[in-house]
């Protein structure tokens, strides 16, 4: 909590599975092994028993290499959001780190700056997240606007019972500001407010005052998100609600899914980064393949070692190839679950841009009320996580289909 706690990111701990008689996954001395068999049981198990957004798994195995601790980019609030690692000294900085694989954070370039621009410091056991980290932070809850991390979690889960300093807000206190409180609002040995105060901190709490009822407190961030307003007699912002699944979003290049928009446009940023406008064109009389392509545009840094790509058409939402010299994770070729299927791909090709300027630009088909989900294109009327017009029936078809 406190190595984030800058970064405006709370870190609540509500479980601990310990393993004191076998383990539940083979751990190998190879870490990505070991690290998609946790991830498997962590969904097939864990998750059905103790809600979470992200798992840990912490093991005395020494891995091949210099391998200390392992996790998926970009991966939070999805089922690949966890991370195994080891050695016991500094484990709180290594879960740390490897969480922030999850947020979508890189490791640290000489570019980067720790602490003040004027000391320009290392960010070797830096107290502070570096620039390059809260940049890519910010892009991580910009672009990918993971729903689970907008969620306030009762405090009645949090793992060991109340405590007054923690700087959760738990039964049987008015505040808790922690144990380096500066809050004028809250009485930090007592966890009791302040007199004359109504509140001590929350979305909807200003000056020690609840803010009035209808107070925007967590405005809409994307086309399958909704607003949410301060009820006047609590100091917490309501659960975050979005758009029921299966809205169409983003100018009908996607559905609605968990209060995202993932299309294949998305999918293919997240990917390579931003560039132009992506491009739909034709391969298949140049040799290359004979499939129809998504491809971004000349900003897009071309290299000659990038080379795989992902079907979105068809029964298929997952094949990968890649070079053997790329270092790139294949899970990131994986389309993400609700990504609207069409006859494209999202591929980086071995050829130069200038040489894009020969292909012929043809029209890229979506396939309607296709997604993608586990692993294949599917009918979303069909599949249960996706709402039906019965819902905008109930309110005159004149409301707004929430989750």
């Amino acid at each position: 909590y406190c190595l984030y706690r800058p970064v405006g990111v709370r870190v609540m701990l509500v479980g601990l599975d310990i393993w004191s008689y076998r383990d539940q996954v083979d751990v190998s001395n190879n870490p990505e092994l070991t690290l998609n068999r946790f991830l498997e049981w962590r969904q097939r198990s864990l998750l059905p028993r103790i809600k979470h957004d992200n798992a840990q798994l912490i093991t005395g195995v020494d891995f091949d290499g210099s391998t200390v601790g392992l996790a998926n980019t970009d991966a939070m609030c999805t089922s690949k959001s966890g991370d195994h690692n080891t050695n016991s000294i500094g484990v709180a900085s290594t879960i740390a780190h490897e969480m922030g694989h999850n947020l979508g954070l890189s490791h640290d370039t000489e570019n980067c700056v720790c602490g003040s621009l004027t000391t320009k410091r290392g960010c070797i056991m830096s107290e502070s997240f570096s620039s390059c980290s809260q940049q890519q932070l910010s892009r991580f809850l910009e672009e990918v606007n993971p729903a689970c991390l907008l969620d306030t979690p009762s405090t009645n889960r949090v793992y060991g019972g109340p405590v007054c300093g923690n700087a959760f807000l738990e039964p049987g206190e008015e505040c808790d500001c922690g144990t380096e409180c500066k809050n004028p609002c809250c009485n930090a040995t007592t966890c009791k407010l302040s007199a004359g105060a109504q509140c001590a901190a929350g979305e909807c709490c200003h000056n020690c005052q609840l803010k009035v009822t209808g107070s925007v407190c967590r405005p809409k961030t994307g086309d399958c998100d909704l607003p949410e307003y301060c009820t006047g007699f609590s100091a917490s912002c309501p659960a975050d609600a979005y758009s029921q699944n299966g809205l169409p979003c983003n100018s009908g290049r996607g559905y609605c899914y968990n209060g995202q928009c993932p299309s294949q446009q998305q999918h293919c940023k997240r990917l390579w980064g931003p560039g132009k406008p992506v491009d739909c064109r034709d391969f298949s009389k140049h040799g290359f393949m004979s499939n129809r392509s998504l491809l971004i545009g000349s900003e897009f840094p071309v290299t000659f070692k990038k080379s795989f790509y992902t079907l979105v058409n068809g029964d298929t939402c997952n094949e990968a190839t890649m070079n053997p010299e790329d270092n790139y994770p294949a899970d990131l070729a994986m389309v993400p679950i609700g990504t609207k299927c069409g006859n494209n791909m999202v591929r980086n090709m071995l050829i130069s841009v200038l040489a894009s300027l020969l292909w012929r630009p043809v029209t890229c088909l979506q396939i309607l009320f296709q997604v993608c989900y586990n692993q294949r294109c599917q009918d979303m009327r069909n599949l249960k996580v996706y709402g039906t017009d019965s819902c905008s029936a109930k309110c005159s078809n004149h409301g707004v289909r929430n989750s």
